[in-house]
């Protein structure tokens, strides 16, 4: 897991000294080492030392010291966190010279020893042990086909010394970030935008489109825009490739990947098998490392699955040690997961850690947090994310383990209930239905009118057009009134029409891909590599591919997720049927502690932008009411805050 940034000079005026600087922006990412790589055509790359390079790793790649003169057609520069092959043969920027390529790469290949092995029968020989070699010699036999045997979460850049040609790739879900600028002189590719940002001459523009879509739903992801104006990023499952032969020659962009959900023609329990199996599989790959792996455990029933199956891993493997735990924990029961945490400590025998975010502490930090996280972010569960990152470096672990990605998969939020009523009835299930309505009604105490009318709409158009206004189906007639364009629409024109749609939504749209951004860089803020189980590929394609009452069935989400854990996680977990995740209490601070907080930063906000993006009075009025009880509470206050702090950080 690193910080990678690779630079096109378009008119040769940047130097050493730039590249140095930009990379070294993001420390953060890489505490463990740093490298810098030249190159101009027609010749082989030269390999610069930065500081503090040890000077084993020197000598054995033949390292100068970085000149502040240097100037390169392409420039490569690299912060590590030594994971995998801790010597300096895992060192980056890597040279394959006899291939004559060079990369810059971020992430892990978790099957790299598969692909290897595979490598190593055609003959390829290997000086280390890192994933990133095994990536240069698939490179040179199968291009960028080899991208289909990736099974990992990466973001890496290319050099193709031969050819003349450079590839930026993001792997299949977006999991890594790697983000592209490009002005009248160069073309940036980084991990982080705060590198984009030292490019001399750089101003910032702010996307205003982006900007009132998260002020009105807290919306942070757009396709390949950003909040930056000419800022985009390369998305999950497609590469960039430059010409770098031609004078000229634009960047493509291409997708190299698909979802395809791979449709389950067996029975429930051999899909609850099969689930069990790819599930295993993928936190089996996720432990491999040269340094300890440990896990944040919210209590909940993705984490907790990944710690059970993880400690039943290393049992396996003879580790009785335990893992290390981080949990996020509050005084107020509300918001306190601790109690389900515990359940799984005591089974798994782990050593915990637990944090405890406050108030006071999201002041303090609060404008750190928003440098590293380098855009708005939509609540301020997000800090809490933060504050388990802290507490993991705090620890002193340097790779962790979490349940992201399951909810989006498996139906693990509210809302979906109309696009399963909706999907229902356009494939005539009328009896399966009647008995998700019957399971409604006895949870709730009422029947779904308002779902089924819904769903109803999203089947029949003449329905919906005789219904009066303010019945009808529509996501972009509504009115935002503490907005000076009170009519923001919605990332889409109205609700998923089944399940699928809507969990393709979650992956594609929102929230997943703000939710990994958040977590890459609230993990690197603290030097910490996350991995994420339940973001595998494989897994993805299964589950996607399966009948929707295997997720869904009867008012109870995650079905076969409980099904496969029965006996692995403890059963007051699997039969949690409440969703907290990352959480604050933002609601108490609001109202209590941070009362006047809250306030004054809102006030500060309206100054900014009230009569471009805000309506300040309207603001002002829904806060108030907000705070004293006459209307729910909601996260509008803290994205007004945090989009005005953010702004004025710039």
């Amino acid at each position: 897991m690193c910080g990678i940034l690779a630079i096109v000079n378009l008119k040769n005026d940047l130097k050493g000294n730039h590249l140095a600087a930009a990379s070294r922006v993001i420390r953060h990412r890489g505490p463990d080492d740093e490298g810098f790589l030249t190159w101009v055509p027609d010749e082989q790359p030269a390999i610069w030392a930065g500081a503090n390079i040890a000077a084993s790793t020197q000598q054995h790649w033949g390292y100068q010291s970085i000149s502040p003169d240097q100037s390169f057609k392409v420039g490569f520069g690299h912060r590590r966190l030594s994971i995998l092959d801790l010597s300096p043969l895992g060192h980056q920027p890597m040279v394959y010279a006899s291939a004559g390529l060079s990369i810059t790469f971020n992430g892990e290949v978790y099957n790299y020893l598969e692909i290897k092995e595979e490598l190593l029968k055609l003959g390829h020989k290997f000086s280390g042990t890192s994933d990133t070699e095994v990536i240069l010699h698939a490179w040179e036999v199968w291009g960028v086909k080899c991208l289909d045997k990736f099974n990992g979460m990466f973001s890496f850049v290319i050099l193709d010394h031969k050819k003349q040609e450079l590839y930026a790739v993001r792997d299949r879900f977006g999991v890594k970030p790697l983000y592209y600028y490009k002005s009248d002189s160069a073309i940036y590719l980084s991990s982080e935008i705060k590198q984009i940002r030292t490019a001399p001459g750089f101003r910032f523009e702010l996307n205003e489109s982006v900007a009132a879509q998260f002020l009105a739903y807290g919306t942070c992801e757009h396709g390949d825009n950003t909040f930056y104006k000419g800022i985009r990023q390369i998305q999950g499952g497609h590469y960039l490739r430059i010409d770098l032969s031609k004078a000229g020659s634009e960047p493509e962009i291409k997708k190299w990947y698909t979802l395809t959900p791979k449709r389950w023609n067996g029975n429930y329990n051999e899909a609850v098998t099969e689930f069990k199996t790819l599930l295993t599989d993928a936190v089996s790959l996720r432990l491999r490392s040269d340094v300890k792996v440990g896990s944040c455990l919210s209590g909940g029933l993705d984490s907790s699955s990944i710690v059970c199956i993880a400690a039943d891993l290393l049992k396996a493997k003879g580790d009785f040690a335990g893992q290390e735990t981080i949990t996020a924990c509050y005084d107020d029961a509300k918001y306190d997961e601790w109690n389900f945490a515990q359940e799984v400590i005591k089974k798994t025998n782990a050593r915990p850690h637990r944090v405890f975010p406050s108030f006071g502490q999201l002041q303090q930090e609060l404008d750190a947090f928003l440098w590293h996280q380098d855009e708005p972010v939509a609540s301020t569960s997000v800090f809490s994310q933060w504050a388990v990152f802290k507490g993991t470096n705090e620890a002193g672990l340097k790779v962790m383990i979490d349940g992201q990605g399951a909810d989006e998969q498996l139906a693990g939020y509210g809302g979906n209930d109309i696009p399963l009523y909706a999907g229902l009835l356009k494939k005539a299930r009328l009896s399966a239905l009647l008995d998700e309505s019957k399971h409604y009604k006895k949870e709730k105490g009422a029947w779904p009118k308002g779902f089924l009318l819904s769903a109803l709409q999203l089947n029949n158009n003449i329905f919906s057009k005789v219904l009066p206004a303010h019945l009808r189906l529509s996501q972009t007639q509504q009115k935002i009134e503490w907005m000076q364009n009170a009519d923001v629409k919605t990332m889409y024109d109205k609700p998923a029409a089944s399940l699928q749609e809507s969990l393709l939504r979650q992956l594609y749209g929102a929230p997943l891909p703000a939710l990994l951004r958040y977590e890459d860089h609230n993990s690197m803020a603290w030097s910490v590599e996350s991995r994420t189980p339940f973001m595998d590929y494989r897994l993805l394609e299964f589950n996607l591919g399966l009948p929707e009452e295997y997720i869904y069935k009867r008012g109870v989400r995650k079905t076969i997720l409980r099904d496969a854990m029965h006996g692995v996680i403890p059963a007051a977990i699997e039969n949690r049927k409440d969703k907290m995740g990352f959480v604050t209490p933002e609601e108490l601070w609001i109202k209590g502690e941070g009362r006047e907080w809250f306030i004054s930063e809102v006030d500060k906000a309206c100054q900014q932008f009230g009569g471009t993006l805000l309506h300040a009075a309207n603001v002002k009025q829904h806060v108030v009411e907000m705070i004293n009880g006459k209307r729910p509470f909601d996260f509008m206050p803290w994205r007004i805050i945090c989009f005005n702090k953010w702004y004025n950080s710039l």
